[in-house]
């Protein structure tokens, strides 16, 4: 492979290359052998077994950043690129191991919420705000096999809380700089087999200008609302029901001008998307199968309201049905299969009406099979082999596969693993259908690729390290053609690269460090030149201070790398964009067992840096809040 030969001479990249291997561990302690997550095998399984590279991000650290968006957070995993175009309320996108972000499923609570109507089915990340969040799951490498059309890249799986036992209540309100004010609340128990949470959030920042003069321009602002609701009843004889909700909205200012330096009154964006799930479980033959039925729904709408004035609205929805069943084999292990039934519809429309036809109002349905079996040999090699078929009844169809396997060594706290499989992604509704811009001829995207890694233990577990080598090859993938003035397949890329993450205990409850570092080598196959917006180093290191009761201090740097900012196929379009650091720092101190105090000053150096070409990001800025629990 080429990214080996490119891999030569690099001993000395930077001290992200080296400080992850010498820390050791995965980000955020998040490949603990004890976790169990849902993601990587449609059902909980202990991550000790897992052949995949799967990240785990516990709430209590969202709970801990800004709660207007993930993004810091993200910026932290291994393999992830991040793109926020002007800060909070800013167009936010999230990749995966290079691919685009279209190639990202983003899920809440299992459910997709990737938008239909937009030109790529990506997620925008800028409607977001962190509600009561157990934890994230982000599986990396192709997974089609598991979760069909947009898992090329990987899955983010976002999982609200389900709180059960005795009631229990939080709330928490802050405050600082660009007039920024943020409150939430929650509460939720359980009495006997019947749970129920319900939670709320609340942002709003006066911001600063997106574009031109960050500082002294005309200020653009954010609001933000969420609102998340989860239940569930359990028999105790082996049937049940659950069901969750989640509300985003977002109303944004977005500055507009010819030129990136432009200081004009811009536009409005707002945004909402709904999602939400019923689920039945019932059981049979004594436990040994477990099914499930699984209706769900999604709809994000948006509004771009322009002074011309012009607005484009767009709305996009996906919902149905799924089945899925698990077989409890014993010795010959797991057997995991199912249907699904979807209706997806978009439309796009513009007022007053352009004299050139523009927009869409088109449906489809999508149907799917799958299966998935895990098994374990010798008590040491976990293995997994699953397949899927996914069609569109009016389109086309594809077949996708995974395997993984994870030889675990005790003695020495080692696990070596891997995965394989390959992917697709059907074209966007817009792509197809848009009146100015569709293409109805379009093909599905593919790729194929695999991973291996080792994930080991140190010193009793004091330290720990992950690393990952990785491939993708990408066919027939879409772009907008100038030349036809519409979409149509042209690109091969391949991506690959290492994965590191480290968390070491320095000094016992006192002194903790985590690290992750990505090498990332992108390239557009038909022009030989790098894919866009994909740094080749990234990383980040967190020194996190416990050494006085009640009180933590932490400093985190984050470092991403030089890259461009578009496809360097235009190459009279080709912008570089400078590598930087940004160090953030923390503190929290416990009044009493109910009550924190804490402060974040973000941006320490004031570093002005940017993740699409004329868009700013804030600069250095501070916080103040209160959090209670009870």
């Amino acid at each position: 492979m080429k990214f080996f030969e490119r891999c030569q001479g690099r001993a000395a990249l930077s001290l992200f290359v080296t400080l992850p291997v010498v820390l050791a561990a995965d980000c955020a302690r998040a490949d603990q052998l004890d976790d169990i997550v849902v993601t990587a095998y449609r059902g909980a399984t202990d991550i000790a077994k897992s052949g995949s590279a799967i990240t785990v991000i516990p709430g209590d650290k969202i709970n801990n950043a800004s709660p207007g968006s993930l993004v810091d957070v993200l910026r932290q995993v291994p393999g992830l690129t991040v793109t926020q175009s002007g800060g909070p309320g800013g167009t936010t996108e999230v990749s995966i191991r290079g691919a685009e972000a279209g190639h990202t499923l983003v899920m809440i609570d299992g459910v997709r919420v990737n938008d239909p109507a937009s030109a790529r089915n990506a997620f925008d990340f800028a409607v977001f705000s962190p509600t009561d969040i157990e934890r994230v799951e982000i599986l990396r490498g192709p997974q089609s096999a598991l979760y069909g059309s947009d898992a090329m890249g990987g899955v983010i799986n976002i999982i609200t809380r389900k709180r059960k036992g005795p009631v229990s209540m939080t709330a928490g309100a802050e405050g600082g700089s660009y007039s920024t004010f943020a409150g939430n609340a929650a509460i939720g128990g359980s009495v006997g087999p019947v749970s129920l949470s319900v939670s709320g959030t609340i942002f709003d920042t006066n911001g600063f200008s997106r574009v031109g003069d960050r500082d002294n321009g005309e200020a653009d602002g954010t609001q933000k609302f969420a609102g998340t609701a989860r239940g569930s009843y359990e028999s105790g004889e082996g049937q049940g029901f659950s069901f969750a909700v989640t509300a985003y909205r977002q109303e944004s200012d977005v500055e507009k001008g010819s030129k990136p330096t432009d200081d004009l009154p811009g536009y409005e964006r707002d945004r909402d998307v709904v999602s939400g799930f019923g689920r039945f479980d019932f059981e049979a033959f004594e436990g040994k199968l477990n099914n499930q039925i699984t209706f769900f729904g999604a709809e994000t709408t948006s509004a771009y309201i322009e002074p011309v004035p012009r607005t484009t609205d767009s709305r996009g929805t996906n919902y149905g049905v799924e089945y899925q069943s698990t077989l409890d084999m014993g010795q010959a292990g797991t057997l995991i299969w199912g249907a699904r039934a979807e209706k997806e519809g978009g439309t796009q429309s513009v007022t007053p009406v352009p004299l050139k036809p523009s927009g869409f109002d088109d449906e489809r349905t999508l149907l799917a099979i799958f299966a998935l079996q895990q098994f374990t040999l010798f008590d040491r090699l976990n293995l997994s082999l699953g397949g899927r078929y996914d069609e569109d009844v009016d389109g086309q169809g594809f077949l996708t596969g995974r395997a993984t396997a994870a030889y675990l060594i005790d003695e020495s706290g080692t696990k070596l693993r891997g995965s394989f499989g390959n992917a697709a992604k059907r074209p966007t509704m817009f792509q197809l259908f848009d009146a100015q811009f569709g293409n109805p001829d379009l093909i599905d995207e593919e790729s194929w690729g695999g991973d291996i890694g080792i994930d080991q233990e140190l010193f009793d577990g004091r330290l720990t390290f992950s690393a990952t080598g990785f491939y993708n090859r990408f066919t027939n993938l879409i772009s907008y053609s100038l030349a036809t003035n519409d979409y149509i397949n042209i690109t091969n890329a391949e991506t690959s690269g290492l994965e590191f993450s480290a968390d070491a205990i320095l000094w016992p409850s006192v002194l903790r460090a985590t690290a992750s570092y990505t090498y990332l080598n992108a390239i557009n196959l038909d022009t030989d030149l790098p894919l866009s917006r994909r740094p080749e180093n990234s990383g980040s290191l967190t020194l996190t201070y416990t050494g006085i009761e009640n009180f933590e201090f932490g400093a985190t740097a984050i470092f991403v790398g030089d890259r461009f900012n578009n496809d360097p196929a235009k190459a009279a379009q080709l912008v570089p964009l400078e590598s930087y650091t940004k160090i953030d720092l923390s503190a929290s101190y416990r009044l009493n067992p109910q009550t924190t105090l804490y402060a974040r000053l973000e941006n320490l150096t004031d570093v002005e840096y940017q993740d699409a070409f004329g868009y700013n990001n804030a600069g250095r800025s501070g916080y103040v809040g209160l959090r209670w629990t009870h």
